[in-house]
């Protein structure tokens, strides 16, 4: 039944119609929420139910969809505000400041500042690593920034941040004290935006830049661009939250090409109603709307009304792996029975056995289609360079069931060996996106094999031949099943990790995307003969994957 779903919902992918060009307006906005913390009465600003019930109707006036936010303290705070039952809620990870610094006016503990998000359910979005040279120093005295890729259409990269208070005017290379924090948080925005302009993407920054930034000069002198970003506000425009000031403190701040979705007319602040000092936080929320436009179906591009925004088009295999409810339906079944072969196994498994699932990466647990759909974005293929910083980055979502399936492995005392086509200089990012996204950290039962040259045919063909190995992870699985991964336990610092791994392990299921997966199989033999002795779910399991794979230079 599962292979006539899976042939069915591949059909219905190459069939269905094409659709003209969408647009979906959303409303960005920023908000310092001042010393929100997850407990009544703690923190500099102590707050009472009633407090919180104020945010939260401030919140709904709003009527923003995504928010950047500053001075929250964690997760639960945030959920004060925005019901986690309608929001996701993005917080840095940023470790607790211990000792906690003391608030000057109660002299009680200073919760930990951290920036964060709110994305209103229903929007993609896809978490990138936290900004951390934020912190300038590296002591943990300045706020991480948060970065997220919103995927409403075109994908635009946006940072959360809070920058260094106390040099809202003063020039950065004089001598207050506080100034030359700023100046260095700036050097780290400045080489953010770089990067961002070296991807082609577009980006936002919002949040508290604690600078008066009303004028292109302030704007080159903080972030050292000499030009194409863009303020929300104009340089005449008022605040008018304080009346101590009138300038803004709190941007949005766009590039050229996430200026073009910008409806600056739209621009608001919020102001609060109550008088100034029972303002429920110090800082007024600002918002813009944005009107995005999604990538045409690279099947009828006369569907697209106007594409001067991006080069590209959403081909039809990455808009049903991304889209579908169908895919997740398909691959959440597959690691279900997955998990149900591995209950087998761990039962039948003596006490001393060593057993492990292997594992592919890339489309089998690891979700990398953000990466393909960027490209496809700026009209590209596939391109080994962003593949490469694309693995570094470390912004891989999870495959629906993944986590659960890879935890379940783990608690049912097998291992998992990753055998991956992925370079081994990124399987330390790769281990750390895993347990990002949840997975359990235990090095001593999760092994990544990255691919290396002396895994490939050329070169090695007498090896080859010796070994009987069809595909390049042949290699790889047998140094594992006989102890001698030595990759297992690279930086041993105690030699814990060499006696788990330098032993024989039995590989007992495989799981992957495509044939290569699967132990002494090449994609030719495949399609012509079957899979010999091996069944699919007993012996493996195979993720559909329309987005590249051997099958693509198959010959009729």
């Amino acid at each position: 039944m599962i292979l006539r779903a899976i042939f069915c919902s591949l059909t219905l992918l190459l069939s269905f119609p094409a659709t003209a060009q969408t647009y979906r307006t959303l409303r960005l906005a920023t908000w310092n929420l001042e010393h929100l913390a997850d407990t009544n009465g703690e923190g500099c600003r102590a707050r009472s139910d009633a407090d919180y019930t104020l945010l939260k109707r401030y919140a709904e006036q709003l009527k923003a969809d995504v928010i950047a936010l500053q001075e929250v303290e964690n997760e639960p705070a945030v959920g004060r505000i925005f019901d986690p039952q309608e929001w996701e809620i993005e917080i840095s990870w940023r470790h607790d400041q211990n000792p906690p610094e003391t608030c000057k006016e109660t002299g009680a503990p200073m919760i930990t500042q951290r920036t964060g998000f709110a994305i209103r359910r229903g929007i993609p979005y896809t978490r990138n690593p936290d900004v951390t040279a934020l912190d300038v120093g590296g002591t943990n005295r300045h706020r991480d920034g948060v970065d997220i890729t919103l995927e409403a259409g075109v994908p635009i990269r946006m940072l959360s941040v809070h920058l260094k208070s106390g040099c809202a005017d003063a020039p950065l290379d004089g001598d207050d004290a506080d100034c030359p924090p700023l100046r260095d948080q700036s050097k780290v925005l400045n080489s953010w935006i770089e990067a961002r302009r070296k991807d082609g993407l577009p980006f936002v920054l919002l949040g508290d830049f604690n600078r008066r930034l009303q004028n292109e000069e302030e704007v080159v002198g903080l972030l050292g661009v000499r030009s194409g970003l863009t303020l929300s506000v104009s340089r005449e425009a008022v605040s008018r939250c304080h009346a101590w000031t009138d300038k803004f403190i709190d941007h949005i701040i766009f590039d050229q090409k996430s200026k073009a979705f910008a409806e600056f007319t739209h621009f608001a602040e919020l102001k609060f109603a109550e008088p100034e000092a029972k303002y429920p936080s110090d800082h007024c929320p600002v918002s813009v709307d944005v009107t995005v436009p999604d990538l045409c179906d690279a099947g009828e591009p006369a569907q697209c009304a106007d594409s001067s925004s991006f080069k590209g088009y959403l081909s039809r295999g990455l808009r049903w792996f991304r889209r579908s409810p169908e895919f997740v339906a398909i691959v959440n079944y597959l690691f279900a029975q997955a998990s149900l072969r591995v209950k087998e196994i761990a039962e039948a498994a003596s006490p001393s056995e060593a057993w492990a699932v292997s594992l592919d990466a890339d489309e089998t647990i690891l979700d990398n289609s953000l990466g393909q759909y960027e490209n496809e974005y700026l009209g590209l293929g596939y391109v080994k360079e962003r593949w490469d910083q694309w693995e570094a980055r470390g912004a891989a979502r999870a495959m629906p069931g993944a986590v659960a399936f890879m935890n379940d492995i783990l608690g049912k005392q097998g291992k998992i060996v990753i055998i991956t086509n992925r370079t081994a200089g990124n399987a330390e990012a790769t281990y750390r996106n895993l347990t990002r996204l949840g997975m359990k950290d235990d090095r001593s039962k999760v092994c990544i094999l990255a691919r290396s040259d002396d895994d490939k045919k050329a070169g090695h063909e007498k090896e080859w031949q010796r070994e009987g190995y069809k595909n390049d992870k042949d290699r790889r699985r047998k140094l594992f099943e006989t102890g001698k991964a030595s990759a297992c336990w690279a930086n041993d610092g105690n030699g814990a990790l060499e006696s788990s791994w330098a032993k024989p392990h039995k590989i007992k299921l495989w799981v992957g995307d495509n044939v290569l997966d699967l132990p002494k199989v090449s994609a030719d033999e495949a399609r012509r003969e079957g899979l010999g002795a091996l069944k699919f779910g007993p012996d493996y399991i195979l993720i559909p994957n329309p987005l590249y794979g051997s099958w693509v230079v198959n010959q009729p």
